[in-house]
């Protein structure tokens, strides 16, 4: 079994390096893009805790935490065209993923600014300083700390993500094994070297995110 699936991972070598090239891509664009979603609205969220636009991406984080992200897929793959936005499967699916994990690190950013002691807030304010000077100047770069390590392991998990893709027919890792096993009805052999694939990627990415932070002195302040 386990040289069977050696000799198709030999055999489909590209199809599965071009299915890897497109779930590294897909979760790199997602994470950037969701970086960007996510800070603006955690920020928004803590500082407008009552108001109109705060409850509006409470709504949004609270339909993306409460609903599967094969949902979320079909919802935006459905959605874009029915409003006249029509991209390509690989565009709707990176936004999928965008769309999902903006929220989930808008409740990281959140989080960490609802860490930092209410003092800074309150000495930053008595320095005559605006709140979007304080958010932006005195708490997130205190909150970088706390939240990075969850940002960073974010990028493994979209990685893990991209396997929803294959459902709107984005060749990455998995369909990559399922278009090989449908050519070769050797299904088991072809999912294993995904599996295999997913394993070697998302070690060396924790890998990589360990070292990042060890060097960087995050893990310190976590254990601190």
């Amino acid at each position: 079994m386990f040289s069977d699936a050696y000799d198709l991972f030999w055999q489909y070598e590209d199809t599965y390096m071009e299915g890897l090239r497109n779930a590294l891509t897909a979760a790199a664009f997602g994470l950037c893009m969701a970086l960007v979603v996510g800070m603006l609205a955690g920020v928004t969220r803590y500082a407008s805790r009552g108001g109109l636009i705060g409850r509006a991406v409470a709504v949004y984080v609270s339909f993306v935490r409460n609903t599967p992200l094969l949902v979320q897929v079909y919802f935006i793959y459905f959605g874009l065209p029915a409003m006249g936005v029509t991209l390509s499967a690989f565009w709707t699916g990176v936004i999928a993923l965008t769309f999902n994990s903006g929220a989930y690190i808008a409740e990281m950013v959140r989080g960490g600014l609802n860490a930092i002691p209410r003092g800074q807030t309150e000495a930053a304010m008595s320095l005559g300083l605006r709140q979007r000077v304080v958010l932006w100047k005195v708490l997130l770069p205190q909150a970088g700390p706390t939240i990075l390590p969850a940002v960073t392991g974010q990028f493994v998990q979209l990685i893990k993500d991209t396997s929803l893709l294959y459902t709107i027919s984005v060749l990455e890792i998995t369909k990559a094994a399922d278009d090989v096993g449908n050519e070769t009805y050797q299904f088991l052999p072809a999912y294993m070297v995904s599996c295999a694939i997913y394993v070697a990627v998302c070690i060396v990415l924790n890998l990589i995110v360990d070292l990042y932070e060890s060097r960087a002195g995050f893990s310190r302040h976590q254990r601190a």
